[in-house]
Parts: structure tokens; C-alpha cells; sequence
């Protein structure tokens, strides 16, 4: 996906305070594009501007020009896989206190561990349901 500064529909649905004044920025970061385009177009419900990138090289670009509320990212991608990405972001910085969740099809304790000791707010694993999805997303973005 080539447009990462997604403008914003007025018309889009939202599932927040109407009278919230902070509207939240939201990271998607998974190498499949069919997953992004969906995921992207779920988190819009929060009226949020949505960022997708294919991998975390991609992503570590747009970080350099946007702080988002929160970060989605795929354990499984090439070149950086996501708990790698998530260390990065954990190491300092303002990055620092990003909120993340961490999205996997390996879902064993050990994999659910990793991504918590990795500094991942939330784990969820592939397929999730809309209404996991939004509990996470919910619990974690700025009211």
C-alpha cells in the first residue's frame, strides 16, 4: 500500500465520545495486504487516521514522521520479524510507551510469552474476532 496518510472520511461511523477532541493514530503492520486493507478499515470505526505498512522497515519509516496511539503488528514477517520490531520500539525513545498489540497465528503459551516479554501490551491470535479485536483496541487507545 502506497498511501499511508489515509484522508479521513467526515462520514465514517465511530465508536467514540463524538465530543473527543484527540483523534488517535493507529499503526497496522502485517505483510499481508488483504489483512492490512481489513484491519485498516475495522480501526477507522475508532475514527482513527490508520497506518498500514508490509513490514517493520516500512513501518520504522512511517515512525519517523508519526507517533501513534497505538501499534498492530504480525510476529511472522520478513526480513524483521515482529517481536524484533517490537524490542526495537521498546528500546528508549519516544516510541518508548506506544501502546502495541501483537497479532499471530502461533498462538502457544510460548509464543503468547515472547510477545509479552518482547514489551507487547496484548496478544492476539489469528483468526480473531471483531468483537476481540475491538475489546483490545478498546482497552488500549486514549479515551
Amino acid at each position: 500500500m502506497d498511501d499511508h496518510t489515509k484522508t479521513p472520511d467526515p462520514a465514517e461511523s465511530s465508536v467514540r465520545d463524538p465530543s473527543s477532541t484527540h483523534r488517535s493514530a493507529i499503526l497496522v503492520v502485517d505483510d499481508d495486504p488483504t489483512f492490512c486493507a481489513i484491519m485498516a478499515e475495522i480501526l477507522r470505526m475508532y475514527s482513527a487516521q490508520v497506518y498500514t505498512a508490509s513490514s517493520a522497515k516500512e513501518a520504522m519509516g512511517i515512525l519517523e514522521n508519526v507517533t501513534p496511539d497505538l501499534i498492530l503488528t504480525d510476529v511472522m514477517m520478513p526480513e524483521v520479524d515482529g517481536l524484533t520490531f517490537v524490542r526495537r520500539i521498546r528500546s528508549g525513545g519516544s516510541l518508548a510507551k506506544v501502546r502495541i498489540i501483537i497479532v499471530s497465528a502461533r498462538v502457544s503459551r510460548l509464543e503468547r510469552a515472547a510477545a509479552l516479554q518482547a514489551g507487547a501490551d496484548q496478544f492476539l491470535a489469528k483468526p480473531f474476532s471483531i468483537i476481540d479485536l475491538r475489546a483490545a483496541v478498546g482497552q488500549l487507545l486514549p479515551n
